[in-house]
């Protein structure tokens, strides 16, 4: 085993600046305490080699020789996790020019040095998203890496100034990133643009019917593309894409429209827990059915609290809905995965602790909900998401244990991004 100075006084330089990162090739983590969807009981005194970015080796501590050329750190004990990840962020939409590129980049920065390693973009302007997305993927920028959809809904939809600003240079509704879609669709060339402009999945919106959500579900899969969207879309139940074969749905309020048309009138209003408890529930079929066909479910529960404090607006019995759904699809074991949607203003780890707050999940389902659920749902599972070799070295290094309290989820020692570190 060889220590290298270098690695020592970095870590000393980086005490006296905000922040930090350190680049070797390879690289060795000794007495780390992993925690992942494989180790959901802490696994001690671990050793992990990673070179070029990839994870090779984990042992027990003093079990096998560590290669003599690697930089030695020592985490005496603190937790390793793997690096989390946001399902649902929107980075390049805001019409009002929010979504600059100075003010995403602060975003994004943040956003990794606080332990967020990949992110899934869910409709945006896909030229903004793909420079962003390549220059996060070679390290030009410091930020998570980006992986983003393309959008299709029906038509009405393209009014929504969202559209008309993130598809600028096109007529609304006809970029290749942005489609307003009907029968009359030519399908096959709308999904293989879709795919051409570099988008991992395809976001299905409003106004679309079960049967036309069909469709493109099945010519996306042909096409080996992914399919995500909202849980309902107007003209689809969330059962409807259940069955057509969608990979993810959002926002967890959105399945009552299993049970319901429209919101029942008398929930429009403020009404004690009970109420609540008794009213905001719907036939366990649909989660039956969302387990029996692996649909993760990215439930968003952050955005409709935040937009809760008024108890007057629609967000407010939205969000006492959601709470509750969330709750019985935990129970009946569906997949969830955490998205925020919440503009990034605040992290993922804020949908974590509302997961073990207010939806019932054990600290080890909020925190695999955050790794390893989020990278199927991006379809990333077999590069990311647990601690494992041949996995790329996205990594969390924390100093408190976040099985004993998910706010140590915000204990961030150091982060690793494809083997580099980054450090306040």
């Amino acid at each position: 085993m060889h220590f290298n100075p270098l690695v020592l006084v970095l870590f000393v330089l980086i005490s006296h600046i905000s922040k930090a990162q350190i680049a070797f090739d390879n690289l060795t983590f000794t007495d780390a305490t992993i925690i992942d969807a494989n180790h959901p009981k802490p696994l001690e005194h671990q050793t992990l080699i990673v070179k070029d970015g990839i994870i090779k080796e984990i042992f027990a501590d003093g079990s096998r020789k560590t290669p003599d050329s690697s930089n030695v750190i020592a985490l005496n004990g603190k937790y390793l996790i793997p690096g989390l990840i946001d399902t649902h962020v929107h980075m390049a939409t805001d019409p009002t020019e929010v979504d600059n590129r100075a003010s995403t980049l602060n975003v994004l920065n943040r956003m990794l040095y606080s332990g967020v390693t990949s992110v899934r973009d869910m409709a945006g302007d896909a030229r903004t998203l793909a420079s962003l997305s390549r220059d996060a993927m070679t390290g030009d920028i410091t930020s998570p890496d980006i992986y983003y959809s393309a959008l299709m809904a029906g038509p009405v939809f393209f009014e929504d100034p969202r559209t008309v600003s993130s598809s600028k240079g096109f007529l609304s509704g006809h970029a290749p990133f942005m489609r307003a879609v009907s029968d009359t669709t030519n399908l096959v060339l709308a999904v293989a643009e879709a795919k051409g402009t570099g988008a991992t999945g395809i976001k299905l919106y409003a106004n679309l019917s079960g049967p036309l959500a069909a469709k493109i579900i099945t010519e996306a899969k042909k096409q080996g593309i992914m399919v995500w969207g909202h849980a309902w879309l107007q003209g689809a139940r969330p059962s409807d894409l259940v069955k057509a074969g969608i990979s993810s749905v959002s926002h967890v309020p959105l399945l009552i429209y299993d049970n319901f048309d429209s919101i029942p009138v008398s929930w429009r209003a403020k009404h004690n827990e009970k109420f609540w408890d008794d009213s905001a529930h719907i036939h366990t079929s649909l989660f039956e059915l969302m387990k029996a066909n692996n649909t993760i479910l990215d439930a968003t529960l952050l955005t409709y609290k935040l937009a809760a404090k008024d108890e007057k607006s629609r967000w407010y019995y939205q969000y006492q809905i959601g709470k509750r759904l969330i709750a019985d699809a935990y129970k009946v074991g569906v997949k969830i995965c955490t998205g925020t949607d919440d503009d990034q203003e605040q992290f993922v780890q804020y949908e974590m602790k509302l997961l073990v707050n207010e939806g019932g999940f054990s600290n080890i389902d909020a925190l695999i909900a955050a790794t390893k659920n989020g990278a199927e749902a991006i379809g990333i599972e077999k590069t990311h998401g647990t601690i494992e070799p041949g996995k790329v070295a996205d990594l969390v290094v924390l100093q408190q244990n976040p099985l004993e309290k998910i706010e140590n989820v915000d204990s961030v020692y150091l982060v690793i991004k494809k083997g580099k570190i980054y450090k306040k």
